[in-house]
């Protein structure tokens, strides 16, 4: 079973830094797919699921990055966006192709670049007469 040091570990591998309230959420959230893990999964299977599943909640909290990092004070961060949309497809792609008994479908929020539009078209005709 992961340790939430090592989940934290990954996210911010993947620029992503979430307070620890929201990590302890994310946390207890994909484990209501435990008893469906342990039937269907080995643990290191199980635990990719899990990170993954983690991994595609937290995207929908942050979508920046850390490309550079110093210290030892002459402190310094750069951040960069990238695009929701492929960070979300890699993810969701990697978690699917593990989780092929549907134990963490349920668990998955919906797609935050997906967005729907609404409205009613009318068109009116008429005649010309030359």
């Amino acid at each position: 079973m992961l340790t939430k040091v090592q989940i934290v570990q990954y996210l911010t591998s993947q620029g992503l830094t979430l307070p620890d309230f929201l990590v302890d959420l994310l946390i207890t959230q994909s484990a209501e797919a435990d008893d469906c893990l342990a039937e269907h999964y080995s643990e290191a299977t199980a635990d990719l699921i899990r990170l993954y599943l983690i991994t595609l909640l937290a995207l929908g909290q942050n979508n920046s990055y850390i490309t550079s990092q110093r210290a030892p004070s002459g402190a310094s961060r750069s951040f960069q966006f990238k695009d929701l949309s492929t960070r979300w497809s890699s993810a969701l792609a990697a978690l699917r192709k593990l989780d092929t008994h549907g134990c963490v479908t349920g668990l998955i929020p919906e797609d935050p670049t997906q967005q729907l539009f609404a409205g009613i078209w009318t068109a009116r005709g008429g005649c010309f007469n030359e």
